[in-house]
């Protein structure tokens, strides 16, 4: 009686053990997919980081506080990774969590020492909406080649010398060239010498290098240091120190030549004071807020060389060495300028109203960035008519540098008068202030997706690997010049126009800031906007291509064309 009894507890036992175990089979196999099929995991290298990219198969999620990251090999460190924002869930398993559907892209800081490849190590841990949860897993991935290399590369003054070389080929740029009228109106102010021109040119540079060092590396590295660029081209600081500008347009140069009393009265003071050394320095720094926005492609691996923890002093002495770079010519520049200027005689005249009218469009130009741009091409009219009455427009012809003086006066003034017209039309291209030529066909506009969020962005990319279509990501702000340069130009060049459209096109807007802009930014590597991502039609980004800071129609062209090799 007792062996029945017992066998019979232990089928019962055996029926109650196999019975959950069969069914949990049938529907583990039948309903839910494989760990590694609903979570597959790829990662790339990059010069200072590794990128992760986890997609998540419909109806399965990730949990955040179950991800870790860390790069394993000899000579290899990896820091903190990056990831997005996440959405919060009620989850039945864990209570209120952040989750992560469709597809997570991380980035995981490395410095590599000299290892040829590494590997990562991936901890995750995933539920199905239905009612599965998976244990904890991890993939191991081997990153070949020489990724996380930047961050971890030494200094040496063979660097800094070639970040001074860098720093001189940004003298024609964006971030240079506006500055010049202003150092050229401060020497037009005083007694004209070379002397002169070197002590205001070495006055005016000294505080601008120092204040564009200690911006970028603030910027790199400090957690809010995105933030800064945003905030310097705000309206509450542009308007102020544009109005700076147009005030020294407005004023006579000569207001010390011609009093005698110059110091003893009001006007001789302030006037004493700008064409001191020590009005210089203060305008070399308002100027940076003019220059912020332009990061030159030396500049931003600098910058991502600290930010991926890279050695601080020899980071920033190479960022000092692009700001001696930039900043040399213009002292050069200066000191010619000032010899120049000292023995131009009768032509002084003239040489004031350019200067004064680059002065005028330089602040215009700035205040751009915060004015709708019909009201920006009037103003630009405003500066064309007062040039054109300065230079005598309506004055009588005789001798044929006075012809040739009412020529151009002529010419400026027409140009005024076609900015007011065009504003009035809604133009806003001081090129065409007109607007385009009606008579020739305007080539078709590319359509651009824009996305502000890292979800929308990995969702687009997404979308373009599933169509087997390459992608063309452009970073823009409202607040950046130099942004649209990838539209602009197509416009214009046939052959970047119709490499484009074989692409999926991206514009990622940092205009509005926030969170999610910094998200975006430190996802991808990069600290603001005018930047070109170029991705093949798997989804990884080709880094070859990858364009920082004003660029050329052949840089652009160049990057499209990578796809095909």
């Amino acid at each position: 009686m007792f062996r029945s009894f017992f066998s019979a507890i232990i089928g019962l036992t055996c029926l109650a053990v196999l019975v959950p175990a069969h069914g949990f089979e049938f529907t583990s196999n039948q309903d839910f997919l494989p760990v590694h099929e609903a979570f597959k995991v790829s990662a790339t290298g990059t010069p200072d980081s590794v990128q992760i990219r986890i997609l998540a198969a419909p109806g399965y999620y990730l949990y955040k506080s179950k991800l870790s990251f860390q790069a394993q090999g000899i000579g290899v460190r990896s820091g903190a990774a990056v990831l997005p924002a996440g959405e919060q869930k009620a989850d039945p398993y864990f209570g209120n969590v952040v989750v992560y559907h469709d597809t997570l892209d991380a980035r995981l800081p490395v410095q590599n020492h000299g290892a040829d490849g590494f590997d990562v190590r991936v901890g995750f841990q995933g539920c199905a909406e239905k009612g599965l949860c998976y244990p904890p897993d991890q993939q191991i991935i081997h990153i070949e080649g020489d990724a996380g290399i930047t961050a971890a590369s030494g200094w040496s003054a063979m660097s800094v010398a070639s970040a001074f070389i860098a720093g001189l080929k940004l003298f024609l740029t964006p971030g240079v060239l506006p500055v010049i009228p202003l150092l050229a109106f401060l020497l037009l102010l005083g007694k004209p010498s070379a002397r002169r021109g070197l002590t205001i040119g070495l006055a005016f540079t000294a505080p601008m290098a120092t204040g564009l060092v200690i911006l970028s590396s603030a910027i790199a590295l400090t957690e809010a240091g995105i933030e800064i660029q945003p905030i310097a081209q705000s309206a509450w600081i542009l308007v102020p120190s544009v109005l700076v500008l147009l005030g020294l347009a407005a004023m006579e140069t000569d207001i010390g030549k011609t009093r005698r009393d110059v110091h003893r009265n009001h006007a001789g003071r302030v006037f004493g004071f700008l064409t001191s050394a020590p009005c210089a320095a203060l305008l070399g720094l308002v100027s940076l807020i003019y220059t912020t926005p332009f990061t030159s492609s030396s500049m931003s691996a600098v910058m991502l060389y600290l930010k991926a923890g890279g050695e601080p002093i020899g980071g920033i002495a190479q960022l000092a060495g692009i700001a001696l770079g930039m900043s040399s010519p213009l002292v050069l520049f200066a000191a010619t300028f000032g010899g120049l200027i000292s023995s131009a005689g009768k032509w002084n005249k003239g040489v004031e109203v350019f200067v004064r009218g680059l002065l005028a469009i330089v602040g215009i130009w700035v205040l751009g960035r915060v004015l709708p741009g019909p009201v920006t091409l009037g103003l630009y009219g405003v500066v064309a008519v007062w040039s054109a009455v300065s230079l005598g427009v309506y004055g009588s012809m005789g001798s044929a540098r006075s012809l040739s003086t009412r020529v151009a006066a002529i010419a400026v003034l027409l140009y005024g008068i076609a900015a007011w017209i065009g504003m009035l039309k809604g133009e806003t291209s001081p090129l065409q202030p007109l607007g385009p030529n009606i008579s020739s066909e305007a080539p078709p506009e590319q359509r651009w997706v824009v996305v502000t969020t890292p979800q929308q962005l990995a969702i687009a990319l997404a979308e373009a690997k599933t169509a087997g279509s390459p992608a063309l990501v452009e970073w823009v702000a409202d607040w950046a010049p130099g942004s649209y340069q990838v539209a602009d130009t197509a416009r214009h060049v046939t052959l970047i126009r119709d490499s484009l459209g074989a692409f999926k096109t991206i514009r990622v807007d940092l205009s509005q800031g926030g969170h999610s802009v910094r998200s975006l930014l430190e996802l991808n590597g990069l600290l603001g906007p005018s930047a070109v991502q170029v991705y093949h039609s798997g989804g990884v980004e080709v880094q070859s291509s990858r364009l920082v800071g004003v660029t050329t129609a052949q840089e652009i062209a160049k990057s499209l064309q990578a796809i095909d090799n």
